[in-house]
Parts: structure tokens; C-alpha cells; sequence
């Protein structure tokens, strides 16, 4: 970004030094050789890793104190900035034609950021392309825009089955090995005396929901996502969704997916017995460690119609247009893709998103085997600018059936309209 200013500082102290090493070089019958300092490049890496954990000092002490070692005279800052400001502060940076060297964005901002104009077009870039041949699909996905790719993988997630072993263990049944099993298992896992419901849904929005509706053969919206008519509020989709509202009306789901004020979040609901099978990401196994609880198993997604498919979660690393010390940038981000970056974040919990580095990061940490196969089919959620209003649009209608205050066919038949109004740039 700009020259650091210690290789300005004190000439006249610097000029001093190298006098008094070449006069003591002579006193001992040595020719002299001063080597010039070269300029440090500084750059900067924006990222929302996590502070009160290992997962930024890991980032800062171990990945990009490496980076420096391999190429000296660059020295790297990470600066760790809130998530709900980064995206405004990122688009600021471009338009002032400050940006940070690297930024490891949000997965749906990608598509924002590439229809401003805002990033590098990577796509026939000769650096880029071993990139995107070790990309997981799903990861990958998520970068493409209009025919172009604007970004790669840095870490990925996605969610598969939590059950609870004691819970199933007194219902004498074996977690489900289809979506068909799972919604029969829910309703006998069901034990309203004693407080326990049979699946959790941590909310109505995509991330929570899309893995079901995917499993069971629905979409959201067309591949291009420019339309949610016919889809959203498709058969399949609706079958699904049915499935859910008609078993939280029997009181077979917690209250993670009602929400509001008094609700459980799965997480917090599955630790204490209260739920017996959710859906959750890999940050759930070191936060159940330090709990002490272990009585529970972790399976991939039940399989349907459309398969055994979760969704897609994690960041990616962008470049900007105007990105000044663009060699640099890009060393930057091919390091921060490389096997050895993506282990050390790997063992924060944070995924590869590459094929090459999955042996290894299972190596280290067993319980990620689970996440790694889901991945292999794990679906994007709609890549597109207007995503994060279509999965408002969405939410609040599918809160609306659950609430009784419509029907399922008139709440997606909403969705179907504004959603792809939304998809659409209105």
C-alpha cells in the first residue's frame, strides 16, 4: 500500500552506523560492503477473524509471519475489522483508491463487489488457474459472476447432522440415513414431558433451511439466479417446507425456528438434551469440548430426492482493481490459498477450500472428515447481488406461514414475486 516509514527514518543516525562498521572494516584489513536498504512494502490483510480465540494471533504470528520470512522486505498487518463494518469500509477503501492489499470477504459479497466493479477479473489470469483446479466446486461457486470468477477460496464450512446418542439410544433408533427417515425420526424422538423435541431448525433463512429443501429435491431460485418464480415456490420446495411447518405445529421441532424472544438456539439446545438432531457447522465440536460434552455423533446430511446436500458457508479472498503493490497483493493471496496457510487456519476450525489439503487437515483434526465429505456436495446459496434481500424476502415469509398468519403457497408465491425483484436489481 504505501512504503513504511521506519525505511525513511534517521538517515543521518543510518549514515552514522555504516561510517563507524566501514572504518572498523578498514582497521581490520577488510574491504567494506554496505548493503543498500531497500524499501519495505507494507500491506495490509482485512479480515473479521475471531479475536477471543487462537484463530486471528494465528492468522498474525504463524501464516503471515511465514509470509514475510519467504519474502523479505514485505511486511503484512492484519487488521481485524467487525463484521458489520467491513463490507461499507472495503467499498470506501476502492473509491478512495486505498484498498488493502487482501480482503477475505464474506462469501455473498463477492457478487456485490464484482457488479460495482470493485475487483480483479481473475479469470484468465495464468496464476489463477491451479487455483481453481484444486477449488473445491461448492467454495469455488461462490466467486462466479457473469461468467467470471473475482476471488478464490480461503476458508469454507458447511453444516451436517448433530444426534444426540443417549436420546436415540432410549428410542431404540439409529440416526437417519434419509430426509423421509429424519422427519419420522423427529416426531418419535418427541418427549413433551420431559422437554425434548425432536429436531432443531436454528431459523427461517436459507442457511438454516436450504440444506433440507436441497436434500429433498427443491431450489430457491434458477441457475442463473435471475429468477425464484417456479422454484421457491415450487413443488418440491413446498413439500419440504410443509414438512417443517406441519411438524413444528405438532411441537416436534424447538424454538430456534419460531425465533423470538425465549427461543434456543440449537447449539445451545442440543447440549442440554432439549434437542435430539440439528444441523450445525465444525466451530460446534471445540465449543461442546470445552462444555464436556460428548454424548452425540455427527453424520452427513440425510439423503433425498436431490441427494445428501448442504450448504455452502465461509470467505473468500478478493482483489481490488486498484490494489496499489499489485505484485505483492497477489503473492499475498496465492500464499493465503497455499497448503500451508490453509492447515494452519484448518486447525483454528476454519476449512480448506481445496481438494489437496483435505488429507491433511482431517490428519490433525479427525473430526473435520465429516464437514470435508458433506463439502463434496455442498451447495452455494444464490450468488448474486441482491441475495442478501432475497433471503430477507424469504425468511420473513416463511416466518409469516409458521405463524399461522398465511398459507405456505401464498408466503412463497410472495417470495416468488419479490425475490426475484430482488434478484433483479429492484
Amino acid at each position: 500500500m504505501t512504503t513504511s516509514r521506519s525505511a525513511k527514518r534517521r538517515p543521518f543516525v543510518r549514515g552514522l552506523a555504516c561510517a563507524i562498521l566501514a572504518a572498523g572494516a578498514t582497521l581490520l584489513g577488510l574491504t567494506p560492503t554496505v548493503a543498500s536498504a531497500a524499501p519495505t512494502v507494507t500491506l495490509e490483510f482485512w479480515n473479521t477473524y475471531n479475536t477471543t480465540d487462537k484463530e486471528a494471533s494465528t492468522m498474525q504470528n504463524v501464516v503471515l509471519k511465514r509470509f514475510e520470512q519467504l519474502n523479505p522486505g514485505v511486511r503484512v498487518t492484519s487488521v481485524v475489522v467487525p463484521y458489520s463494518q467491513l463490507l461499507q469500509k472495503y467499498i470506501a477503501a476502492v473509491a478512495a483508491g486505498d484498498p488493502p492489499a487482501v480482503l477475505r470477504s464474506d462469501i455473498i459479497w463477492v457478487p456485490q463487489l464484482a457488479q460495482e466493479g470493485a475487483l480483479m477479473n481473475l479469470t484468465h489470469l495464468k496464476w489463477f488457474q491451479p487455483i481453481k483446479a484444486a477449488s473445491l466446486p461448492g467454495p469455488l461457486s461462490t466467486n462466479y459472476y457473469k461468467g467470471s470468477y473475482y476471488g478464490v477460496p480461503d476458508d469454507t464450512n458447511t453444516q451436517v447432522l448433530f444426534w444426540n446418542k443417549s436420546l436415540f439410544a432410549a428410542a431404540g433408533l439409529e440416526p437417519p440415513k434419509t430426509l423421509s427417515q429424519l422427519w419420522v425420526d423427529a416426531q418419535k424422538l418427541t418427549n413433551k414431558s420431559k422437554g425434548v423435541y425432536g429436531l432443531g431448525i436454528d431459523g427461517t433463512d436459507i442457511w438454516n433451511v436450504g440444506p433440507y429443501v436441497w436434500s429433498g429435491g427443491g431450489s430457491f431460485t434458477n441457475k442463473s439466479y435471475t429468477s425464484a418464480a417456479g422454484f421457491v415456490n415450487g413443488v418440491d420446495t413446498e413439500d419440504v417446507l410443509l414438512q417443517m411447518l406441519n411438524l413444528n405445529a405438532a411441537g416436534d421441532i424447538g424454538t430456534d425456528f419460531r425465533g423470538g424472544a425465549g427461543a434456543v438456539s440449537g447449539e445451545t439446545g442440543f447440549a442440554k438434551g432439549e434437542y435430539a438432531m440439528y444441523i450445525d457447522g465444525p466451530w460446534a465440536v471445540p465449543t461442546y469440548r470445552e462444555e464436556h460434552f460428548s454424548d452425540y455423533g455427527m453424520e452427513v446430511m440425510p439423503k433425498g430426492p436431490g441427494g445428501s446436500i448442504s450448504v455452502v458457508g465461509g470467505e473468500d479472498l478478493v482483489l481490488a482493481n486498484n490494489v496499489p503493490n499489485k505484485a505483492d497483493a497477489i503473492k499475498l493471496l496465492q500464499f493465503l490459498a497455499s497448503p500451508f496457510a490453509q492447515l494452519q487456519m484448518a486447525n483454528q476450525g476454519d476449512l480448506a477450500g481445496y481438494a489437496p489439503d483435505i488429507a491433511a487437515e482431517v490428519k490433525a483434526q479427525p473430526y473435520l472428515k465429516v464437514f470435508t465429505q458433506q463439502l463434496l456436495t455442498a451447495e452455494a446459496r444464490p450468488v448474486s447481488p441482491g441475495y442478501t434481500k432475497f433471503d430477507t424476502i424469504f425468511s420473513n415469509a416463511l416466518q409469516e406461514a409458521v405463524a399461522g398468519k398465511v398459507s405456505l403457497a401464498a408466503a412463497m408465491q410472495t417470495v416468488a414475486a419479490e425475490g426475484t425483484a430482488a434478484l433483479q436489481g429492484s
